[in-house]
């Protein structure tokens, strides 16, 4: 029978003040606090953080459907940026809802809005079940409750090796349940390193992000974010950015497109 596990309050969701799931196996609801820890030197606003908020209320509602013992994990995610998240403190809006079901997997949906009602990201996520040994806690460790201020890419501790590398040191703040860095922080960190490919310094914004998950990153380890410039156009650049934690095994492989503001 299908079973339904607790949201897992992690570091992700601590750095981004996630709360206030409330997860069936059709859809689900949430609330993420805007702040100046969406603000980045490059990306100007991280708009991909939005990554982690999308990726818990689409994903676990697959998990509330899911039967005891198998876990979903993201084969891919697809997000649309259309404007930024405020920096005010006010809250964003989260509503996810299935799409299908089938065997073995599901695709869901998700939105983010603002203050006003507007629509400020999409996200569409297809995820495949795998066995578990068990589910992931329901509360962050109390060492990560008070959460500061400083920007995500300060706070995830990513450092610029060369321009076209980026590198996370292992911390609590990018794992999920299972010990994987979050399909989310994937997804955020993929667009810094992209920004940080172009040397953006604020006058580009991020459209879109697609993103494959090809094996787990693993967050107690170093993650390495190696970017490639496919195309740099005076509007509008397209970058891709490989995560592994060891050269030439990808964990993910991102098309990030940015465009002049």
């Amino acid at each position: 029978m299908p079973t339904t596990s607790a949201f897992y309050i992690g570091g992700p969701e601590v750095m981004l003040r996630i709360r206030g799931m409330e997860i069936t196996a059709e859809r689900g609801t949430g609330r993420m606090q805007t702040g100046p820890w969406l603000a980045d030197p490059d990306a100007g606003i991280a708009r991909g953080a939005l990554g982690v908020a999308l990726d818990d209320v689409t994903g676990y509602l697959v998990d509330s459907g899911s039967p005891h013992g198998q876990w979903p994990v993201s084969l891919g995610i697809r997000m649309d940026f259309i404007a930024d998240p405020a920096l005010d403190g006010s809250p964003l809006d989260l509503s996810g809802e299935l799409v299908v079901r089938y065997d073995g997997g599901a695709m869901s949906r998700g939105v983010a809005t603002d203050a006003s009602g507007a629509t400020i990201a999409t996200m569409i996520q297809r995820s495949h079940l795998v066995s578990a040994p068990g589910t992931p806690g329901d509360h962050a460790t109390p060492e990560l409750l008070s959460a500061p201020e400083s920007p995500v890419r300060e706070q995830l501790g990513l450092r610029t090796s060369t321009p076209d590398r980026l590198t996370m040191a292992p911390t609590p703040l990018s794992a999920n349940g299972m010990g994987s860095v979050h399909g989310g922080i994937l997804v955020c960190s993929s667009e810094l390193a992209a920004m940080t490919a172009i040397e953006a310094g604020g006058r580009f914004r991020t459209a879109s992000v697609d993103i494959v998950y090809v094996r787990p990153c693993i967050a107690s380890e170093t993650t390495t974010f190696t970017s490639e410039i496919v195309h740099r156009g005076r509007s509008l650049s397209v970058v891709r950015v490989v995560s592994s934690n060891s050269p030439g095994r990808a964990s993910s492989i991102a098309t990030v497109v940015l465009q002049r503001i």
